[in-house]
């Protein structure tokens, strides 16, 4: 007993005790009836390990997919805290389990900067994670990276600029050659139109053939888009080949990189791109099909790309990628086969997610077209996984499977669709996932491919530089509507002197993917950039880029840059 009075008594529980117990008084004059009394036991605060995605734009609401820890409670509150700002609640907040909450946060005007991420439990009790979680301007839009480029080994590299605006843009290239200076060049872009900077003209900027990173900065808040094509020939190759890819906005400090395959004739690279004025240390894991994951660390000098090899970090293994730097870089993967006959190149995502959308995909044809999704599983725990195919047709359902641990799992979409079949995928997870695809085919010539990332939501507009119809070129636009109803789709052509652009309106039923050959569809004799802009409120879309040459002896493919 503590203290009591002719009316109160205060008592002390001792520690640990918890359960229900009886309360009775006993005073010189007897003993008072029981009163039930319950001792709570002490719940444990939370605590916060991770976020997912852990950065986004101060102009846009973020979706968290993972916020991971321990002991959150239903009816947790979900913030993110900066000193001398107010702070950001959380919306949609979902405890999934004591170790895993999904949100929303709208960032729209907030300050830039980096941010604790605090979980408060409904009894008070606190955890956060410092400098969890960044909020970034938007003008840090205002860039472009590509961490792959060469003008060295037979190889050939031309980049392609976007300006979709209706006034000029001026862009600010750097290019990082590996064990040189960089070299800064600017370049003006023309109104609605595609800007092409020639492997002659890399070669004359930088000095001689180089192996190369590249960032395009453009000085007017106005989107523009870049990506980049490599062309070469292997030893002996009946035709040449090429891989393209888009490039991506910022560096980040996680990525993730679903192919990859050191075995089968593959050499599989990691390019590494490093802008920042300090080296980085890359921890990169494999997640390695049938096996468990294997980690190596890797140096990135700073201001410069370095390159490994997976046979030589674990040998002859098919893995997705997984890359950890403690500062923000930017990675690539490369494939080549058959001494380079063929080879396919992708940039990687920094974000997972339950939902991933393939624009490109077929089966068949004359020149046997062979699909394949590859997914990975980047979390410490099972997850089930769903393909939906999404033809011309309409949908049709895929395989499920469930996915051990930090694994890659391969899906060959010629064994669930008919020969002859356009596709676009949908993969979905019981937790969040990352999808890629990759596609090969034979014109007689050798087995060629291209390969491209997914993205983890659609869009209302996207962006595609490259694109031309001349010197033999195909260049195909395919178009992917995940809704369950049609969504109508401006698409157009941007010539390289901004004249003589096109402009044609689509509908692409529901659930559906269309294909639209550049050519037929513009009219357009050589070199145009493509734009495509869902025209039905509230519904977006998914757009990747295939082109061709050589009778399909060669091709690439890459998604766009995007906007809502």
């Amino acid at each position: 007993m503590v203290s009591w009075t002719d009316t109160e008594i205060v008592v002390e529980v001792p520690a640990g005790i918890s359960g229900k117990t009886d309360v009775v008084v006993t005073t010189t004059g007897g003993a008072s009836d029981p009163e039930t009394f319950t001792v709570l036991p002490i719940s444990p605060a939370p605590t916060v390990t991770s976020i997912t995605c852990n950065a986004s734009f101060n102009n846009e609401t973020v979706s968290i997919t993972n916020l991971a820890g321990t002991n959150f409670k239903s009816g947790a509150i979900v913030r993110l805290k900066r000193a001398g700002q107010p702070d950001i609640i959380a919306t949609n907040v979902n405890v999934v389990s004591s170790t895993m909450i999904t949100c929303r946060f709208n960032l729209n005007g907030t300050q830039v900067g980096t941010y604790t991420v605090m979980v408060t439990n409904p009894d008070g009790k606190s955890g956060s994670k410092a400098n969890a979680f960044t909020v970034m301007s938007e003008v840090a839009t205002l860039a472009w990276y590509l961490a792959e480029g060469t003008t060295d080994w037979g190889f050939s590299t031309y980049i392609t600029i976007q300006n979709p605006n209706a006034s000029a843009v001026t862009a600010l290239v750097t290019y990082m050659p590996t064990g040189k200076a960089n070299k800064t060049e600017t370049v003006s872009l023309l109104p609605n139109s595609q800007t092409t900077l020639t492997n002659d003209h890399l070669i004359s900027v930088m000095g001689g053939a180089t192996d190369f990173s590249t960032k395009v900065e453009y000085t007017e808040e106005k989107p523009i888009a870049v990506d980049r094509t490599m062309t070469w020939t292997g030893k002996g190759a009946a035709s040449p080949e090429g891989h393209s890819s888009v490039g991506v906005t910022a560096p980040a400090k996680t990525w993730y990189l679903p192919e990859g395959s050191s075995k089968w004739g593959f050499e599989c690279w990691l390019l590494i791109q490093n802008p920042n004025t300090t080296d980085a240390t890359a921890t990169v894991t494999y997640m390695i099909e049938g096996e468990g994951p294997k980690t190596i660390t890797h140096n990135v000098p700073a201001s410069s790309r370095a390159t490994f090899n997976m046979e030589t970090d674990i040998g002859q293994k098919d893995a997705s990628i997984k890359v950890v730097s403690n500062q923000p870089v930017i990675p690539e993967r490369a494939m080549y086969r058959n001494n380079r006959r063929e080879g396919h190149e992708s940039i990687g995502t920094t974000t997972p997610a339950t939902d991933y959308y393939l624009a490109e995909g077929a089966t068949g044809y004359n020149v046997n077209y062979i699909t394949y999704v590859l997914v990975q599983n980047p979390h410490d725990d099972p997850t089930d996984v769903s393909l939906a195919y999404q033809t011309s047709a309409g949908e049709v359902e895929g395989p499920s499977f469930t996915m051990p641990a930090n694994s890659r799992k391969t899906v060959k979409v010629n064994d669930q669709l008919s020969h002859n079949t356009d596709v676009s995928t949908h993969v979905h997870g019981s937790q969040s996932i990352i999808a890629e695809r990759a596609i090969y085919w034979n014109n007689g010539t050798g087995e060629a491919c291209h390969d491209s990332i997914g993205m983890s939501s659609p869009h209302t507009t996207f962006c595609l530089p490259d694109g031309q119809t001349s010197e033999g070129r195909e260049t195909w636009t395919l178009v992917q509507n995940p809704n369950d109803t049609s969504v109508s789709v401006e698409i157009s052509y941007l010539t390289p002197t901004g004249a003589g652009n096109v402009t044609k309106t689509e509908t692409i039923p529901a659930r559906s993917r269309k294909t639209f050959n550049m050519a037929e569809h513009s009219g357009v004799q050589g070199r145009a950039a493509i734009k495509v802009t869902s025209k039905t409120p509230d519904k977006k879309i998914m757009v990747e880029r295939a082109m061709y040459w050589n009778a399909k002896g060669a091709g690439t493919d890459t998604i766009g840059g995007f906007a809502d």
